[in-house]
């Protein structure tokens, strides 16, 4: 019976390390955060909580109008990209330094045309300036004088790479690596579909306010459609880049195993993890399914409806606290009210 016992508890140990580990290791760095703190419940740290999750307002009303919000997300996979690596070449003359930098470049390009003709490299240049140091000069009044005197030249390049498939990147790196091209500067997504990804959104969030539109008409009992009605849109991009934060890979241990044991802190790594805008704040998103980082458009549509009617025509105009109507042939008539 005791064995049953045991066997059970740990069981239940190795099941709440599992789920634990699903959340991932941020959520364990802010969970040893709390041990050392002491803010932690010993007692039973696993405790379920109903937690009382606010909702997002999507739309609101009052007696003079109705105020709907659509948000709509687009991920796109970028159709190429774009590598810079920084390149620094020195030498002791400038024919010198020219021919060791195009050496270099040109290896780059052949392996890369060898591995993907689709692959497109060019080169731009930053700078071509000459290195000095000093030199002592002997004069006859002067016994030790300072010259600046030239040692070489160093120029520098910056190489782009276009190309198509995200994991030609790794490919790149090996051929640069090989001939010490190592700085990695940025890697640009690019897309030429924003036209296209434009339309669908507004199409998206078109027949979304028609069905919210249905659906509030038969609720409050008014033919919303009739409405009068006024818009604000607005488009933005995020691009993967920009998605990009750090964390830093938290373990310690919190126990002294013997009194005379000592614990050594060692320097925690520092990452970073592409994070995307989540659909929880969005009311549809398109290709929600992207594993790899994407280029992620966003479109906002806000609906303003009139729901009081105006007491007046639009064509009305007041004058000394009188009122008087235009006609469709432009003459101006008294409203008797």
């Amino acid at each position: 019976m005791k064995s049953k016992h045991t066997l059970l508890a740990v069981a239940l140990v190795v099941s709440t390390t599992l789920f634990a580990q699903h959340s991932g290791n941020v959520n364990q760095d802010e969970l040893s955060k709390k041990e050392m703190s002491g803010n932690f419940n010993y007692q039973n740290p696993n405790a379920y909580h109903n937690r009382d999750v606010p909702t997002i307002q999507t739309s609101y009303s009052n007696d003079n109008e109705m105020v709907i919000t659509i948000k709509g997300i687009y991920n796109e996979k970028a159709s190429c990209q774009k590598a810079v690596f920084s390149v620094l070449q020195v030498g002791k003359t400038a024919e010198e330094v020219t021919d060791l930098m195009d050496e270099r470049l040109e290896s780059v390009m052949q392996q890369l045309k060898t591995f993907n003709a689709e692959i497109e490299v060019i080169t731009d240049m930053i700078s071509f300036v000459p290195m000095y140091d000093y030199e002592v000069t002997k004069k006859l009044f002067n016994p030790k004088t300072y010259n600046e005197k030239p040692s070489g030249f160093e120029l520098k390049k910056n190489l782009i790479i276009k190309f198509k498939n995200t994991n030609d990147l790794n490919k790149i790196m090996n051929v640069c690596a090989k001939q010490e091209i190592y700085d990695l500067a940025k890697v640009d997504y690019v897309t030429s579909n924003l036209d296209h990804i434009r339309d669908v959104l507004q199409l998206k969030a078109s027949e979304e306010y028609k069905q919210m539109l249905t659906n509030y008409s038969a609720i409050m009992n008014t033919d919303l459609f009739k409405k009068e009605k006024t818009l604000v849109e607005g488009y933005t991009t995020l691009y993967p880049m920009e998605s990009y934060k750090a964390y830093t890979a938290y373990s310690q241990a919190a126990t002294n195993f013997s009194p005379d044991s000592q614990v050594n802190n060692i320097r925690k790594n520092t990452t970073q993890f592409y994070d995307a805008s989540l659909a929880k704040s969005h009311t549809f998103v398109v290709n929600a399914d992207i594993t790899e980082p994407t280029i992620q458009i966003f479109y906002d549509l806000t609906i303003r409806i009139k729901l009081r009617e105006d007491q007046l025509p639009k064509n009305t105009i007041i004058r000394n606290n009188r009122y008087y109507i235009i006609t469709a042939t432009g003459d101006i008539k008294p409203l008797a009210l």
